[in-house]
């Protein structure tokens, strides 16, 4: 037995070395298979490395720097319409009330002349107005296209002088970066208002002054120098308010290039930083506490003109006069939005 032991043994040992060898083999195989497996990730691996060092070092598309200008054609129209939403809420001697105002305005600009040098000289005419007031105790709706009569114990005195402005053609220039001048506030008006009576006299916005300004807060004024994205350039203007004084606006636009949602048009925004000036003799004492301007424009490159704005003013002031103190909040939204292919009426 023993011996037969042996030479199966002695049989078995040639199967055992070539089941050893291929065993060899193939363990040899799966090695350098897992070698060239490994060698593959890692040239993948530094290729996908070089990859997003070549993509992290690209910037994209070179954004050059232009030249923004305000673009007109003799005897085109343009028109825009200008909606402001105001909320008010005034506190004072244990009470409160609020009261909220929204106007819309449509108006045209007409272009009679453009000089060589790019100024236009233009009018404009303001086709339509509607404006609705709500506060304590009164209601007031003015349409001046509805034929409608006004109703609310305010429409006697607003009436009329909101009919005044619908038709009234302002004269101006304006330059391409948008700078006005010759602001001309037709007579007609001025006498229509000045027989409003104290009403008209105690608002700034329908003094002559503040027709001029109801022109140029609306317009942007581009710098005279090309654009880089990130660039600003500032602004200041000064709108007058009776009895308080003269409110300061230091406005600070920002060019951010292509707008996102449509490369052809070029966004700009706008931070207002807000601070009064008291008339020498002020009988109230004004104080602003808080405030905050901000807003966007969108700018037609080719067309040279705005398509879009939207301007949102906040600011809280205090007033005291003979004692007693109040508090007055004003949130202010208002936009403006050219209206393409539209005829004024």
């Amino acid at each position: 037995m023993r011996r037969l032991r042996t030479a199966r043994n002695a049989g078995m040992g040639p199967v055992r070395e070539r089941m050893m060898t291929m065993m060899d083999t193939m363990a040899g195989v799966a090695g350098s298979w897992r070698a060239v497996r490994r060698a593959s990730t890692l040239r993948w691996g530094l290729l996908a490395a070089l990859l997003a060092v070549l993509l992290g070092a690209y910037p994209g598309p070179v954004l050059r720097a232009e030249v923004l200008r305000w673009k007109f054609k003799p005897g085109e129209v343009v028109r825009y319409t200008m909606v402001q939403e105001t909320s008010l809420d005034e506190k004072g001697q244990g009470q409160e009330a609020k009261t909220s105002l929204s106007q819309t305005v449509d108006l045209h600009w007409t272009v009679k002349s453009v000089s060589p040098e790019g100024v236009a000289d233009m009018t404009q005419t303001i086709d339509r107005v509607r404006t609705k007031i709500q506060g304590p105790g009164q209601t007031f709706e003015f349409d001046s296209e509805s034929g409608k009569p006004a109703e609310g114990p305010a429409a006697q005195v607003l009436a009329p002088m909101l009919k005044s402005l619908v038709g009234a053609e302002f004269s101006f220039k304006m330059n391409g970066r948008g700078e006005l001048s010759e602001i001309k506030v037709p007579q007609k008006l001025l006498e229509s208002l000045r027989q409003a009576g104290p009403a008209a006299a105690a608002s700034s916005m329908f003094s002559e002054e503040g027709m001029k300004n109801l022109i140029s807060q609306s317009n942007l004024t581009l710098p005279d120098s090309s654009l880089d994205p990130g660039k600003s350039w500032e602004q200041q203007s000064k709108v007058p308010f009776p009895m308080i004084g003269t409110m300061v606006l230091d406005k600070t636009y920002k060019y951010m290039g292509p707008d996102p949602k449509d490369p052809a048009l070029r966004l700009i925004t706008l931070e207002t930083k807000i601070k009064l000036e008291p008339p020498a003799d002020a009988n109230v004492a004004v104080k602003i506490k808080s405030q905050e301007g901000k807003g966007d424009f969108t700018f037609d490159v080719e067309g040279g003109r705005i398509i879009t704005s939207r301007v949102n003013d906040k600011w809280q002031m205090s007033l005291s006069a003979m004692g007693q103190e109040f508090e007055r909040t004003t949130n202010t939204l208002s936009t403006m939005t050219l209206a393409r292919g539209e005829a004024p009426k």
